[in-house]
């Protein structure tokens, strides 16, 4: 879910908004935004309005940066000011960071500013929370009893306390009596470490006649450690002696809170490991070192559970943190002192190996990790075996930036996981290349949603054998049946882009969903089309496939019902292919959806049967209409082999539990001939057509043919090119 953020954009450029836009949501933000030019508006939207950070650009015309920051600054308001801007130079950054910028970006990295928000978003929460825990403390303090005294310096350098208050019994564990007859008593109980800094301070205070303000530790009779301040106001007797009048607290518990409000806002709660922020501290730190020290090593190891969510499903949230909190204790356990492990979120951590000889210690500590990590824990009773995926990346001079270091050792932990379970990739630079080109392919993905430069193409879906059933006509194998709706791409300098290159990563950003969208209705306009104007082909079918995002879209049911009515079209001309794996991930949440569309009259087709997770112990349950065999399998047959083998039980299979039957990638007469003789009932494949454009098929409905192959039967579809 999109974290909802609150966005004042100081901009003259709408397009360079746009993309500042574009990436916080890619980042995961929902932006709620304002852009402003110029002062007064700037003002009245600090004034009209809550917001969470402020993003400006560097010049305006008639305004700039530094200007607005003065104004974010004069509203009292700590909005954290991030400065992007494609032409401001290193010496205007900096004056701009030290006049209270709190981060700035350039324009040509602006992937960088989700994770630079992010981190001005902690840092002004910390400050708040530290604010109001200083504000409380404060109330505290002034209800805690003090000693006030009055305290003689005289010239021939003896003290003496002139007056003590009775706080001192609780503060010093001394009556006033003995601290007046004895000033010594009272020093005594200064830490040894801070005696020095202390005579010192007080020394500067007689000498310049300013206020004495200043806080130490003492040790009290009993043994207890206490921190104390003193507030007192120097003057000089007409005879040369210093007498301070003041009060002494004692403010141990305000620098308990002090240092525990330090310590949360440094560490992960649920572990107490340090967080992200502590994190990126070291990092920095470990970075300038290694520009002053030439023989300094250092590596950065990020880890990534595999399979976290699985025991929190199973087990239960509270058996997840307890696996969190012993993973931290895992991890520890094979670092020394220097090193640093960090939980920065989830099932993240990230270890900072310091003052290395090199790589292979790197690569030594985290083979001991993933050793260590075979080792069951115990969680709720049963025995749990939980892997991680490790990217390492050995620090160099080439790195500037705590987040470039986090970001190389993210891209070589995902390498890892995508490789093997269980283990680890050294980060090198082509990874980084491929992610960026990852990142441009999201991009490029997102413009041609808007810049309509997807198609469909229709590939034909023929009855290979026919209606063996009608006494009073030839059976007519070959007839089309209907076409599958497949999306490409029409890229304006790459050219055509087939699926396999762009659909995983619109999985993965949710694209997938608009361009599904998108594939539905005008699929299912095409053939409210083609019925009207091909009424010899009816009843003519239109298959289409659903992602697993689709699945889980609570809207999908109100959509399909929507394009159905706009398209004029009823259900059963539709097929929605779903591919196998998706049907089992929630069994019962799919079986209500599927009884949706069973209601609606669409049809249901299970894709690619017999390549992802065995669902035999569920088809039965199924609503559903076609099993469609897997190109792999058809494409690979042998008569009698093993491929042979898995079509005729899916065949069979399908033919005892009453569900029609699709055979994909027929490209040979010959598996042609298998298929019909094992009783397949519909096809599809190259040796019929390959996948067409919309003047192509509606070409071949034209031409009113029935047909089997390309070359033989339908001379329109000679020389075509493959799509």
């Amino acid at each position: 879910m999109s974290e909802t953020l609150n966005v004042l954009i100081v901009e003259d450029s709408e397009a360079d908004a746009v993309l500042v836009l574009s990436e916080l949501r890619r980042g995961g933000f929902n932006p709620i935004w304002q852009r402003v030019q110029t002062a007064p508006e700037l003002v009245a939207a600090l004034n009209s309005a809550s917001w969470d950070v402020m993003i400006s650009d560097y010049r305006l015309p008639g305004f700039n940066a530094p200007a607005a920051l003065e104004i974010a600054k004069q509203s009292q308001k700590d909005i954290p000011f991030i400065l992007v801007s494609g032409t401001i130079g290193e010496v205007l950054a900096v004056e701009m960071m030290k006049a209270g910028a709190h981060d700035y970006v350039m324009k040509d990295n602006l992937n960088r500013l989700p994770e630079a928000v992010r981190r001005e978003l902690r840092d002004a929460q910390v400050r708040a929370e530290r604010k109001q825990a200083q504000k409380l403390l404060q109330t505290l303090a002034s209800n805690i009893p003090g000693m006030i005294y009055s305290f003689v310096y005289h010239c021939d350098g003896s003290t003496v306390f002139e007056y003590i208050s009775l706080g001192c019994l609780d503060l010093l564990e001394l009556t006033p009596h003995r601290v007046l007859a004895n000033a010594s008593l009272c020093f005594e109980q200064i830490h040894i470490d801070d005696r020095r800094e202390f005579y010192t301070a007080a020394k500067e205070s007689a000498q310049n006649l300013k206020p004495f303000s200043y806080e130490w530790r003492l040790v009290t009779p009993s043994g207890k450690l206490k921190w104390v301040q003193t507030n007192a106001r120097p003057e000089c007797r007409e005879n040369g002696d210093i007498v301070w009048y003041g009060v002494l607290l004692d403010v141990t518990e305000k620098k308990q809170a002090q240092e525990l409000i330090i310590h949360n806002a440094l560490h992960d709660p649920l572990t107490d490991l340090p967080n992200r922020t502590l994190l990126v501290e070291r990092l920095e730190l470990a970075i300038n070192r290694a520009k002053r020290v030439e023989s300094y090593r250092y590596a950065v190891l990020f880890l990534d559970l595999d399979r976290f969510k699985v025991i929190n499903d199973s087990l239960g949230h509270l058996a997840g943190d307890q696996l969190l909190k012993d993973i931290a204790q895992k991890l520890k356990a094979h670092l020394r002192e220097v090193d640093l492990v960090a939980r920065i979120g989830g099932d993240e951590f990230v270890i900072l190996l310091e003052d290395i000889p090199g790589i292979e210690k790197a690569i030594q500590i985290t083979e001991r990790i993933l050793k260590d990590f075979q080792t069951p824990l115990i969680l709720n009773d049963a025995e749990v075996v939980i892997s991680t995926s490790i990217g390492i990346v050995l620090g160099t001079n080439d790195y500037c930036q705590a987040s470039d270091l986090l970001r190389d050792a993210d891209i070589a932990m995902y390498r890892a996981k995508a490789q093997e379970r269980s283990s680890y990739k050294i980060f090198d630079v082509k990874m980084h290349t491929q992610a960026v080109n990852r990142l441009t392919l999201e991009t490029d993905i997102r413009k041609a949603l808007e810049r309509e430069e997807f198609a469909i193409y229709y590939q034909p879906i023929i009855d290979l054998l026919g209606d063996a059933d009608n006494k009073q006509s030839q059976p007519q194998a070959g007839r089309l049946i209907g076409f599958e709706a497949l999306v490409r791409w029409q890229h304006p300098t790459r050219g055509f882009v087939l699926p396999r290159e762009f659909m995983a990563i619109a999985e993965e950003t949710g694209l997938i969903v608009q361009i599904d969208r998108w594939m539905l209705y005008t699929a299912c306009q095409q053939l409210a089309t083609w019925k009207k104007n091909f009424t010899t082909h009816l009843p003519l079918k239109m298959s289409i496939n659903l992602s697993a995002q689709d699945i889980r879209q609570p809207s999908l049911i109100e959509d399909i019902d929507g394009i159905l009515n706009q398209t004029n079209l009823t259900g059963d001309s539709i097929v929605l292919e779903i591919t196998e794996s998706m049907l089992i991930e929630n069994i019962s949440q799919t079986i209500h959806l599927l009884t949706e569309l069973k209601a609606r009259k669409l049809q249901i087709s299970i894709d690619d049967f017999g390549t992802g997770y065995s669902s035999l112990n569920y088809l039965h349950r199924l609503p559903t209409d076609n099993l469609k065999i897997d190109r792999s399998f058809v494409s690979q047959m042998q008569e009698g082999n093993r491929n042979y083998q898995v079509v005729s039980t899916i065949i069979a299979l399908s033919n005892q539990l009453g569900l029609g039957v699709v055979a994909e990638g027929i490209e040979t007469p010959q598996q042609l001939q298998w298929l019909q003789q094992l009783g397949c009932e519909l096809g599809q494949g190259y040796l019929f057509s390959q996948p067409l454009d919309r003047q192509t098929a509606e070409a071949l409905l034209a031409s009113n043919t029935l047909y089997l192959s390309k070359a033989t039967v339908n001379p329109l579809l000679e020389g075509m090119e493959t799509v």
